[in-house]
């Protein structure tokens, strides 16, 4: 199994809530991240007013490209929100 982070602009959550439901069973949904990365920064403040959701996941190594390659297409849609995807090994679930 594995363990995954989507992190995203809080502007295409409905998105990225869909397209992890089709894929998985459940998910936890962590909103009002802050952060920087490749685009603008996503802190809410005055400056910089735009913030960021964070959806944990696990899944079946066999989810891991469906997810990816919706993810993929949403960043064609949404060129200018920024969308990153951080996955790791989930060794124990309880």
């Amino acid at each position: 199994m594995l363990l995954m982070f989507i992190v995203y602009n809080n502007a295409v959550d409905t998105e990225i809530v869909e397209l992890v439901k089709q894929n998985a069973s459940g998910y936890t949904k962590f909103i009002g991240v802050q952060g920087e990365g490749n685009k603008e920064p996503n802190l809410g403040t005055h400056i910089w007013p735009s913030i960021n959701n964070c959806i944990m996941v696990a899944l079946e190594n066999t989810k891991e490209k469906n997810i990816a390659k919706a993810v993929d297409k949403l960043k064609k849609e949404f060129p200018g929100i920024g969308i990153s995807i951080f996955t790791t090994e989930l060794k124990k679930m309880i």
